[in-house]
């Protein structure tokens, strides 16, 4: 056998078993990344609350405190476009306050998971017109806090997906506790998931791994979707 064919075999071998290792730095790498950016997202959120909230406050005190003393003395289109300039600034807080939890939900952090996962389900399906049941226990304190940002993210690209297609007429949150951990089912009874959904879905499946869970997403046509997260109390601890 001629040393190029052996050579190129040795590296053929070489790189099948360099393959789990290599696998396993992928997940590695996916999850930092992510942790990143939660990090990044949780810093930016406490920005835009504490700079850019406390400029649209002073500014609607400093309306209110104009309109205490000038108010009556406006003529109609003055007044007018008082009341508009004073709309403007409470639909700029609106906006800010929603992204600051897309950002990094506060509920979750100071009230936990299952506050959060209704406060997010009841505000989105009531505002599309979907109709939501969610049923979970009271309490997840025996949840590491990256463990439930991360059925959180799960439970939220979920929702976002069935929003966006636009199909369902319900969707199902449930979360139960197992053995070992807790189980989440997200279930809807629209079109299948599009290839955004899928996209976003593997870091979110990476995320999950590395926490010594899973994510399956099963569609059935004419039937819904559901997709099954499991998570451990005790996440897996890298080697």
């Amino acid at each position: 056998m001629s040393t190029s064919v052996k050579s190129g075999i040795s590296q053929a071998s070489a790189a099948r078993n360099a393959e789990p290792c290599d696998h396993e730095t992928l997940s590695r790498l996916v999850t930092h990344m992510q942790n990143t950016a939660e990090a990044e997202k949780s810093a930016l959120a406490k920005e835009l609350h504490d700079e850019l909230g406390g400029l649209i406050t002073a500014a609607k005190m400093d309306m209110q405190w104009l309109a205490a003393r000038i108010g009556g003395s406006l003529d109609a289109a003055s007044d007018e476009k008082f009341k508009s300039m004073m709309t403007i600034l409470n639909q700029a807080m609106t906006m800010n306050r929603r992204v600051v939890e897309n950002l990094r939900p506060s509920l979750l952090d100071h009230f936990g998971l299952p506050v959060a996962l209704r406060s997010h389900f009841d505000e989105h399906c009531r505002g599309s017109g979907l109709e939501c049941v969610a049923s979970m226990p009271d309490e997840m304190h025996d949840l590491p806090p990256a463990t439930q940002l991360a059925l959180f993210r799960v439970a939220q690209e979920v929702l976002t997906s069935v929003l966006a297609r636009g199909s369902a007429k319900h969707v199902e949150l449930v979360i139960e506790p197992e053995e070992t951990g807790y189980s989440m089912f997200v279930g809807d009874d629209g079109a299948g998931p599009d290839e955004s959904f899928d996209r976003a879905l593997v870091g979110l499946r990476y995320r999950i791994q590395g926490m010594g869970g899973t994510i399956d997403v099963h569609h059935e046509p004419g039937q819904g979707n559901r997709t099954t997260t499991f998570v451990p109390r005790s996440p897996a601890k890298s080697e």
